[in-house]
């Protein structure tokens, strides 16, 4: 069958997962990327060295997942085999291997001889890396055990980069300028040059066994053309250390520090060097279709021209605690964090998209608040103090009151309240805009952690200290409320029901009963209405009540390595601010407007984009059996489709696809089919013939994500590395079948 509109050669599917939690801020300002692997135009993993973390893209550089993080034993290294099987070298002298894309990964016990720097791997099973004591370690499992060779360095001459031609020759380059050459596999090396011995090169590429360029510090450029025997200076650009270098046919780009990215087009004979930022560049790679993708200090930059020209597709947002988080509506909100030891910066983030991204909005504190008008304020530490009109898109600085403030509250653009402690603890009131303020709360040194107001009259304190307190005056003055055990939280949804971390009321704060099942940890708890509620521990684990807080189940998993401390409910999602700048987000229920789904073709069928139990329909007729994401189209007409996804949530019809049948389809080869479609762990391929075949699974971006070899009528192929979505299985004599994974 053929349709009337070209084949669209890839499909984005959305993997809506839902009830799950994602971090929309991977990248921070503190990330350095000591190591970039590039496997095609779109997919690329990268080492984010002071994160302790591997990040993955599958769009080219524009958007990062975090896939795990090792904050012990940081990775310093990256080889990917491709998109599932890869190997991180790691400070303290150990190794992850991975055999789903650095979803999980097995960490061996400390293997000695100091941190790991660089690896490089000739093919599945045969391997070497480098240590920062001199040592060179070989493997010949896929990197499940190494053994050291004979490198002949000394402790302090560590390892910078490994590359093999073949199964016997291979070069290293190590610090103090030397080049190592091993010609029996990397079980003994020899030094070879000479060439300045003061130069130390970060990294090199032999294309053959003669020609070879190494790029280095202070702008240093070497190459050799008999096999390292003899190096030749090369003239170069700039005197800034290069730290990397990429290699695609005869283009080479090498990155370094302060913004400097050198090119060249003759196999590094010349060179030609532009300012790109002005920040050190660790990591470069490029893919053969001509992407490029730069690891900057804090933030990603990529390239269509195979690195002559660059931009910044990610900006790290601020490496800081995040306190808390505040909305103005579905779409607008804001993060506070403030400064520590480690690096921790004191950083305002700022999201339009409902949380979905984050930017930089200035300095940091420790409390914020933002009305639906837009007006708001934000406090912090010694008084620090500020208010918006405009969701601080811009802000005005303020003096503060003398005291830690943990916690802000604004009633319009004059009126705002602060709380903290422990020194000069209590509530504080301004009317004037931060002119003047005046002690409303004054108990001696409490702390005040977290403030609501139904209206202009009622509101409610809390402290983690078990310091409780409500007002009926708009916040002139506050009695105590007894029977409560304080907290990091208070939510009211009207002038009668709330809760805090642990107790629930019905008449507006008179009396409270104590709840079960609440975490001990709860910093962040919120209803959608008198049933449903939600309760967020500094885990991440979150609680779920559809019975006003009488009882509680898990919903949401704990974050591993999260340390959660402030979270908000926008619009059907649930998002989670904490330590390091971390923001996650997960869809807990329908938004108020979904998503329309839209229909593209691949191969012979429809699919749709939304992941989900589909509803398709021929000429506005429901079909019978279309409920999966692709169907066949057999028949001409206008197809359009509905998505329900795990949420119950119903997306809106389609715009309508229409087919026209041009010609018959030729006659194909022998026809085969798979099964069971969906599909879970495992599909059985079925043919008419017995020769051996091999095959390529491609995603819906059309990437190739799996490959391998069918023998004999009937086979199976193991799906456990693949996500759930859609797939095409291409045989290599040109057959398809479109399958679904579960």
């Amino acid at each position: 069958m053929r349709f009337s509109s070209s084949l669209l050669l890839s499909l984005v599917t959305s993997l809506a997962c839902a009830q799950s939690w994602e971090l929309t801020t991977p990248i921070k300002t503190r990330s350095e990327f000591f190591a970039m692997e590039m496997l095609d135009d779109d997919t690329a993993f990268a080492v984010d060295k002071p994160m302790g973390a591997i990040l993955r893209t599958t769009d080219g550089g524009v958007n990062w997942e975090r896939r795990i993080v090792n904050s012990f034993n940081k990775p310093m290294a990256l080889w990917m085999w491709d998109g599932q099987r890869g190997i991180a070298v790691c400070e303290g002298g150990r190794i992850m291997r991975s055999t789903d894309g650095f979803a999980s990964a097995t960490t061996t016990s400390h293997l000695g001889y100091g941190s790991f720097q660089c690896v490089f791997f000739l093919n599945d099973t045969l391997g070497w890396l480098g240590s920062d004591t001199g040592k060179i370690l070989r493997s010949t499992d896929g990197g499940e055990n190494w053994a050291a060779m004979q490198s002949g360095q000394s402790t302090y001459n560590y390892i910078t980069a490994i590359q093999f031609l073949d199964s016997d020759t291979g070069y290293a380059s190590c610090y103090g300028g030397k080049m190592l050459k091993s010609t029996d596999g990397g079980l003994t090396w020899q030094g070879i040059g000479p060439f300045d011995q003061l130069v130390l090169m970060h990294d090199f590429h032999f294309y053959d066994a003669q020609e070879g360029v190494a790029v280095g510090s202070g702008g240093e450029v070497i190459r050799t053309t008999d096999g390292g025997t003899t190096w030749d200076s090369i003239p170069s650009p700039t005197t800034y250390t290069m730290l990397d270098l990429a290699v695609r046919g005869d283009v080479v780009v090498a990155c370094g520090n302060w913004g400097r990215v050198m090119r060249s087009t003759d196999r590094g004979q010349t060179w030609t060097v532009a300012q790109v930022g002005s920040t050190d560049h660790q990591s470069i790679a490029l893919s053969a279709g001509g992407r490029g993708i730069l690891g900057t200090d804090g933030r990603i930059q990529c390239s269509s021209d195979m690195g002559l020209t660059w931009a910044v597709t990610n900006e790290g947002t601020w490496h800081t605690v995040l306190n808390k988080v505040a909305f103005q509506n579905d779409q607008v909100g804001v993060a506070v964090g403030y400064q520590t030891t480690g690096g921790m910066e004191s950083g305002l983030l700022r999201t339009t998209d409902g949380g979905r991204h984050w930017s930089k909005a200035g300095g940091g504190g420790l409390g914020i608040h933002l009305t639906p008008s837009g007006a708001g304020c934000l406090g912090g530490g010694s008084g620090a103090f500020a208010t918006t009109t405009d969701a601080f898109a811009n802000r005005t600085p303020r003096t503060g009151p003398n005291v830690a403030i943990r916690c802000t509250w604004s009633m319009d653009a004059n009126i705002h309240f602060v709380g903290g402690g422990a020194v000069n603890g209590g509530i504080y009131r301004t009317a004037n805009g931060g002119a003047i303020w005046t002690r409303v709360l004054d108990v001696g040194n409490i702390t005040i952690s977290d403030l609501w107001f139904v209206n202009d009259q009622q509101g409610y304190a809390v402290g983690e200290y078990g310091d409780d307190y409500r007002t009926t005056d708009g916040g002139l003055t506050w009695q105590e409320m007894t029977a409560t055990n304080g907290g990091h939280t208070v939510f009211f949804l009207n002038d009668t029901l709330g809760w805090t971390r642990s107790f629930r009321t019905t008449d507006g704060g008179d009396t409270w009963t104590y709840m079960g099942g609440t975490p001990q940890g709860t910093v962040s708890i919120f209803f959608t209405n008198p049933d449903t509620g939600y309760a967020v521990d500094i885990g991440g684990q979150t609680e779920m009540s559809t019975d006003g807080g009488q009882s509680w189940s898990t919903l949401l998993p704990g974050i591993f390595n999260a340390q959660i401390m402030d979270a908000a409910y926008v619009d059907g999602a649930i998002v989670a601010v904490g330590r390091w700048g971390d923001i996650y987000r997960a869809q807990v229920a329908c938004p108020q407007s979904t998503t329309t789904p839209v229909i593209t073709a691949l191969g012979d069928s429809l699919c749709t984009d939304l992941y989900g139990t589909a509803q398709w329909y021929l000429d506005g007729d429901p079909l019978p059996e279309g409920t999966s994401p692709c169907i066949e189209a057999p028949e001409e007409g206008s197809y359009t489709v509905v998505v329900t996804d795990a949420l119950g949530c119903v997306s809106p019809i389609s715009a309508p696809y229409v087919v026209i049948h041009t010609s018959m389809a030729e006659p194909g080869a022998a026809q085969f089919r798979v099964h069971p479609n969906p599909a879970k762990d495992r599909l059985t391929v079925e043919r008419m013939d017995r020769n051996s075949v091999s095959f390529a699974v491609l995603d819906a971006q059309g990437r190739t994500v799996l490959t391998g070899l069918i023998t004999g009528p009937k086979a199976g192929v193991e799906l456990g590395s693949l996500r759930p979505g859609v797939y095409l299985l291409r045989l290599a004599d040109g057959r398809t079948a479109r399958f679904v994974r579960e």
